[in-house]
């Protein structure tokens, strides 16, 4: 695993040791961030294509952010991407935004150039590849469920719509994530297409359609409760976006297809090398250093 680089008061810090990159280099910015499966990832596309650059996991919070664009250390990045729950923050401060990451209000990749943020939002189309993949059915489900109103939150939302699933309903425990959903969702006019509610606190009951179910919620929170005890007679998927010791050790409800989050993780970070890089995206190299 690639070591984890922190911003301290005097510059970098790796490992906890003061270090000085020797290059300009990439990297993925979160908090907690140990977790992350991106820099072998991309580290394996970079050597793939003989790019002479390092990508390196970067635990930082959301408080450090301006001091990382404004100060002299943050000028080695060439670009990043980025994780919950930063992806709001980071995109509050970009210069600019692609329209689809302005269009969700959260950013995942990052290019520098001179000094300037410019945000792109890949985790909508890295989402609504792997939902269509992994669903099994002839026609599309009639019901969406998304678990968490963050920015991977409003991602799924956006994917789903662009799915054509025609019954979306997002689920949050807080009542400030519940509000911020439904000031975004006014904002692009789709406040009548998209429910918001509270998670339940107990299971629902069985599904009466075809469903899915988008996991968003944050690592190591179980979603049991707020799952159905089975599909039913319902054709039912469960994609959670969360991997490795992310995800808390249950089971998925019985008779539901099932997929984590690492065939989004390689989708949305094929996506972010293509912005940076241009193709080919080196699909293969990338895909075997995480299975």
């Amino acid at each position: 695993m690639a070591d984890v680089l922190e911003l301290g008061a005097d510059g970098w810090l790796r490992q906890g040791l003061p270090w000085q990159p020797d290059q300009p280099f990439y990297a993925v910015l979160g908090d907690p961030i140990a977790h992350s499966l991106s820099p072998k990832m991309h580290n394996a596309g970079l050597r793939e294509r003989e790019l002479d650059y390092d990508y390196f996991p970067v635990k930082i919070t959301s408080g450090q952010l301006r001091q990382l664009k404004a100060g002299p250390h943050g000028k080695m990045l060439l670009g990043f991407n980025v994780t919950a729950p930063l992806k709001e923050p980071v995109s509050a401060l970009c210069d600019g935004r692609t329209d689809q990451a302005r269009d969700l209000g959260a950013v995942n990749t990052v290019k520098v150039e001179d000094g300037k943020w410019m945000g792109h939002n890949t985790d909508s189309g890295g989402t609504l590849t792997v939902l269509s993949q992994a669903w099994k059915e002839q026609d599309l489900p009639l019901e969406a469920v998304v678990l968490g109103a963050g920015g991977s939150g409003r991602a799924a939302v956006d994917a789903l719509l662009r799915w054509e699933v025609p019954s979306i309903v997002v689920q949050n425990r807080s009542a400030a994530g519940r509000q911020r959903m439904v000031t975004w969702l006014k904002g692009r006019s789709l406040g009548n297409r998209v429910r918001v509610q509270e998670l339940p606190a107990s299971p629902p009951s069985l599904p009466r359609c075809n469903i899915v179910y988008v996991c968003c919620l944050a690592g190591g929170v179980p979603i049991g409760n707020y799952l159905p005890e089975s599909s039913g007679q319902a054709s039912a998927l469960l994609l959670d976006l969360r991997y490795g010791n992310q995800r808390p050790m249950e089971d998925e409800p019985s008779g539901f297809e099932f997929s984590d989050g690492l065939p989004v993780l390689m989708m949305q970070g094929g996506l972010s090398f293509a912005w940076w890089f241009g193709p080919p995206v080196p699909w293969q190299a990338m895909r075997g250093a995480i299975d």
